[in-house]
Formats: C-alpha cells, structure tokens, sequence
C-alpha cells in the first residue's frame, strides 16, 4: 500500500483498502512485476560473481 501511495498510485490509504480482494490481487501482482523488472538489472548483476585481482603497477 505505502508503494502504490508512493507512486501516486492512490490518493489516500483508505482508497486502497476499499477496493475488492480481486483488485487487490490484480495490483499486487502488477507491483510485483513492476519491481522485478526494475531490479532485474541488479540482480543480475549479483548473481555474476567478477574476480578482482590486487594489481601492483611499478
């Protein structure tokens, strides 16, 4: 609820909890996929491990 407030989704929280348990659950899966594309990039990036080799420039 705090996102979609956030986002300028809803005005004002009880705008949320007066709607039905089906749009509910339509918005929440809609957030969810929302947030997994935008921390997909991120994720991938965990989940790549990169070596760093201490380097010693003479």
């Amino acid at each position: 609820m705090y996102y979609l407030w956030k986002t300028k989704r809803i005005i004002k929280p009880s705008d949320y909890w007066n709607m039905d348990i089906g749009d509910k659950l339509i918005l929440k899966s809609f957030v969810i996929q929302e947030q997994d594309e935008r921390y997909k990039d991120i994720n991938d990036l965990k989940d790549k491990e990169v070596a760093i080799f201490p380097v010693t420039i003479i």
